[in-house]
């Protein structure tokens, strides 16, 4: 893509690829940090809307940066959706399994209580768990997503692991893995 202007249909083609690469993901993300599906969606639409208009600003080339760049679009209109009036009048805290019920159906009690304990972490440290260990993002992408340092990446991870171990004190995993 990068700098250069992309034509109309070209641009249409591009986005409708970029959407069937990277919307499941995206919906995912946003659902575990908004908690509202359908609000999750809307944002994913509203992601998309935003790097059609903006790509020919984009700078990338490889899939890397591009899922980079649409992730921080995502994560940015997440956190506006957070700060919006309506959400803080609303009661946002739901449970995991409502939340996560189209994931939750083949998941053991294990991997519900993890998802419980990711949902209770503050969201700089829930965003960082997310793109690490749910998208599988490296460590500098995930730094280039959320527009921090690679040190300062690892420092949210590290935080997220402790205030997950305190959360999951006492429950007893399988150790056979």
């Amino acid at each position: 893509m990068g700098n250069a202007q992309v034509p109309g249909n070209a641009r249409e083609a591009e986005l409708a690829r970029m959407m069937t690469a990277h919307g499941a993901r995206l919906a995912g993300l946003c659902t575990a940090l908004l908690k509202d599906a359908h609000l999750a969606q809307d944002v994913v639409q509203e992601t998309f809307l935003r790097a059609y208009t903006r790509m020919d600003s984009f700078r990338g080339g490889h899939e890397n940066s591009e899922r980079a760049w649409l992730t921080r679009i995502a994560i940015n209109l997440c956190r506006d959706q957070q700060r919006s009036r309506w959400l803080r009048l609303v009661d946002r805290r739901a449970d995991p399994e409502p939340l996560f019920a189209s994931c939750a159906a083949g998941m053991d009690e294990e991997s519900l209580h993890l998802l419980w304990a990711v949902e209770q972490l503050p969201p700089r440290l829930k965003e960082a768990v997310l793109l690490r260990y749910y998208n599988g993002m490296p460590t500098e992408e995930m730094a280039q997503t959320l527009h921090i340092s690679k040190s300062a990446a690892y420092r949210r991870l590290n935080k997220a692991c402790e205030n997950l171990k305190r959360l999951l004190e006492g429950w007893d995993f399988d150790e056979a893995e």
